[in-house]
């Protein structure tokens, strides 16, 4: 159910190892050229424009698992954005090639993705349905309710996202709802794509992937994008009317051209914007405590099982990982609740981590964006933020720390990786000591001239139009 980037993934992965499945979806299933897809309705996913960010555990996990979908992304104009060149002492070692992000937006993604399923015979896809509930039979969820026709199945695979309804239906139906932890990702994003003219190259910085980094009242982050694409965002604490403003294209734009780091990208001069200023809000991180045994011929993946904050873009990543492991786990298996059983025990710890820790970071950012005093400097402070804001300035003049530190935030690697190791700990306090005081220019404008920027450029200029596609 539902063929978002987990649904469409699975549907490969399992059909390719010999079962048939049918894909639901409730939009259209367009396939056409790759250009087009940025054009697609996507009703039932309204982050479908947002930026994404395929990091390096989503691009390895692609490469082992879905090597033809890789190369095809390659072929449509996504590319490899390869971090060896920003290691500190520029010496690689073994493992190294992992550090690697793809630069790709989430529609050049599905249009892969549902190229593939397209050539499968083992798939048959059915667009433009509407999933309406779950049938029981002998104690067991038996198939679904789809336009008001029964569909019958052996397993259920729920990918219908972070509100996904099947909560509801497993409690109707007189199974155990999983509970469900959740918190506040305590933010507002702000973001717009761009495309760069001819003859204009992105500058490189003092940054690891692209310009990112935080005013202290507010964060600004950048995602590559494929075809020569890419997206800038402003990020804001919920409940600030003020800043509702940063939706006026002009007010954006105004914004962006007071962040240095950021104007050095997006630069009237070399690049365009091609969409409108797109608001994301109401976000929460949840996981989905689920238990094999409570519903028997159902298993959730992807955002249905966990989601957390986007700004470390862990979402695309774990989709893929549930697939595969999902798919390992019924070849290893005859039994269908043993490979339920297996697969929650694969993937959840690697969730309830991720869950902690953006719950955390969202929690100490949302407080220092309020105006408390945060210790981020120190590993005895707010260690969430010290382990990505002083380790990430402090990994771009250290080579372990840099390793360290993508393969964490890459999910290459547990967060237990920098958790563990008092030592290196101790080291990025000292390097970020250094950092703090060495005189540098500010990383932007004060909250007051923010502010101020933002409400004398309100009302001050045309918008794209109401598109939900790229300008040409």
């Amino acid at each position: 159910m539902g063929a978002g980037v987990a649904g469409l993934s699975v549907a490969l992965l399992l059909a390719r190892d010999g079962h048939r499945v049918t894909l639901l979806e409730r939009d259209g299933f367009d396939v056409g050229p790759p250009e087009d897809a940025q054009l697609w309705l996507r009703k039932g996913i309204p982050h479908f424009l947002q930026p994404h960010a395929f990091i390096p555990r989503g691009r390895a996990e692609l490469r082992k698992h879905l090597p033809d979908v890789y190369d095809e992304l390659l072929a449509a104009g996504a590319y490899d954005v390869d971090l060896r060149r920003k290691l500190p002492g520029g010496v690689s070692q073994a493992g190294d090639e992992d550090l690697q992000y793809l630069g790709v937006r989430r529609p050049l993604i599905e249009w892969a993705l549902r190229r593939a399923v397209r050539q499968d015979a083992r798939i048959d896809v059915r667009a433009g349905v509407q999933v309406t509930g779950l049938q029981v039979g002998r104690g067991r969820v038996a198939g679904v309710e789809v336009d008001g026709s029964n569909l019958d199945v052996d397993l259920v695979v729920d990918s219908l996202g972070r509100r996904t309804p099947t909560g509801r239906w497993l409690a109707a139906a007189g199974f155990d709802a999983p509970d469900v932890e959740s918190s506040d990702c305590g933010v507002v994003y702000y973001s717009r794509y761009y495309r760069v003219r001819p003859g204009f190259e992105l500058p490189d910085g003092p940054w690891l992937l692209s310009p990112r980094g935080d005013l202290g009242y507010m964060g600004y982050a950048t995602f590559p994008g494929d075809n020569g694409t890419f997206s800038a965002l402003l990020a804001v604490p919920p409940g600030q009317p003020e800043w509702r403003v940063f939706k006026e294209a002009a007010v954006f734009e105004a914004a962006v051209a007071q962040i240095p780091a950021l104007r050095l990208w997006v630069d009237p001069d070399g690049v365009e914007p091609i969409t409108d200023v797109l608001p994301m809000a109401g976000l929460r991180n949840s996981f989905r405590h689920f238990d094999a045994t409570s519903a028997v011929g159902f298993v959730p993946i992807g955002d249905a099982l966990s989601h957390t904050d986007p700004s470390l873009a862990h979402g695309l990543s774990f989709g893929l990982i549930q697939a595969a492991e999902l798919a390992t786990a019924l070849g290893q298996h005859n039994d269908s609740e043993d490979a339920i059983s297996a697969y929650v025990t694969a993937v959840s710890p690697g969730l309830r981590e991720r869950y902690d820790y953006l719950t955390a970071m969202d929690e100490q950012r949302l407080r220092m964006w309020m105006g408390d005093a945060i210790d981020f400097a120190n590993r005895d402070g707010a260690y969430a933020l010290f382990s990505l804001q002083a380790a990430g300035a402090a990994a771009m003049r250290d080579p372990d720390v840099f390793r360290v530190f993508v393969r964490r935030i890459g999910l290459l690697d547990s967060t237990r990786v920098l958790d563990s190791d008092l030592e290196l700990q101790r080291r990025i306090e000292i390097l970020f000591a250094e950092l703090l005081a060495a005189k540098r220019p500010p990383a932007g404008p004060t909250r007051e001239d923010m502010l101020a920027l933002a409400s004398a450029a309100e009302g001050s200029g045309p918008r794209l139009g109401d598109r939900r596609g790229p300008e040409r």
